[in-house]
């Protein structure tokens, strides 16, 4: 290997690491992809799980990666999708968007059921037709798409169900009359907890297949400013969305960030300690270990979608 500034021969320190005896840089050797894993990643085919097991950090211990396929691979990162499941739970399958740095965790989104992969999927195409290159919002804001006879359905019976709630007590899950307590309604047969917010404004579970998949920008983050966003799963403790944003200090670098957060239930559940505090916004707070989910280039939208069709398609959640 020849020295890039000095052009002379480079002497191999360690297996893959060289340097010069002239400057002292030190460089490490490319790995040069294999044939057949550059026309896996070009074609976006599936890989078998072990390979991730092998070159990235993903430890058997915690779940186990069964197939996935890459997304997007450079020198140091690797983006890509897999079908998981959990060491102990081999039925119980999940879809990981995974990105990796220097081939270390650095960060994932976890998928559980179809309706909100199906979500995500609408989602990243309503992302792919809105902005352009720059992540510049392309559409108009206060131009709304007419809504379908199906979505003013959807909303008419999410506005019957809030009445109910605040009326009667009725419990959106069972339909039987909730106990009333401090900061919150609890179901004495089926469980399920409302948390009231504001002035008569009901917070329950709403299912995944319920939500409207359109443009807001009213989220619990941290920092960094939303252009625009969707929210892909919504229920009382967990909030899942898709999001542009940027950083306060240079608004013209905009990208992609998948959010994970989780409700402060310390006022309501029984035991337990309380773990809320320092990013908390709203009642919610970025779920542990996801670290940063981020796309910076749109071009990986397209085989993103692609790659998730497949994936759902494999696991017969068909979207």
């Amino acid at each position: 290997m020849k020295c890039p500034s000095c052009d002379i021969d480079m002497e191999p320190l360690v297996a893959g690491i060289f340097q010069c005896p002239q400057c002292r840089k030190i460089i490490k050797q490319k790995e040069e992809k294999s044939v057949d894993e550059k026309e896996t990643i070009e074609n976006g085919d599936f890989l078998d799980g072990e390979y991730f097991h092998k070159n990235v950090s993903l430890n058997k211990q915690y779940e186990i990666a069964e197939s996935g396929i890459i997304i997007n691979k450079a020198e140091t990162r690797l983006f890509a999708v897999l079908i998981c499941h959990s060491a102990y739970l081999k039925d119980e399958k999940y879809v990981r968007l995974s990105w990796w740095k220097s081939y270390q965790h650095a960060g994932m989104f976890k998928i559980y059921d179809k309706e909100v992969l199906k979500n995500i999927i609408n989602a990243l195409e309503r992302f792919d037709k809105n902005f352009d290159e720059f992540w510049t919002w392309k559409g108009k804001y206060g131009k709304q798409e007419p809504k379908s006879k199906e979505l003013l359905e959807k909303e008419k019976n999410l506005e019957i169900i809030k009445y109910r709630i605040i009326e009667n007590k009725t419990c959106p899950k069972c339909s039987k009359k909730m106990d009333k307590m401090k900061s919150h309604y609890e179901c004495q047969h089926c469980g399920e907890i409302v948390v009231l917010e504001g002035y008569n404004q009901p917070i329950f579970n709403i299912s995944s297949e319920d939500l409207d998949i359109s443009f807001h920008a009213n989220f619990p983050i941290n920092f960094y400013m939303p252009v625009s966003g969707i929210t892909v799963k919504w229920l009382m403790g967990e909030w899942k969305a898709i999001v542009v944003i940027y950083s306060p200090d240079n608004p013209d670098k905009k990208w992609l960030r998948f959010y994970w957060w989780v409700r402060d239930l310390s006022n309501i559940l029984k035991y337990g300690q309380r773990e809320m505090g320092e990013g908390t916004q709203m009642g919610w707070k970025a779920q542990k270990g996801i670290a940063s989910p981020n796309i910076y280039e749109k071009k990986l939208i397209k085989p993103l979608i692609e790659a998730l069709k497949k994936i759902a398609h494999k696991l017969e959640w068909e979207v």
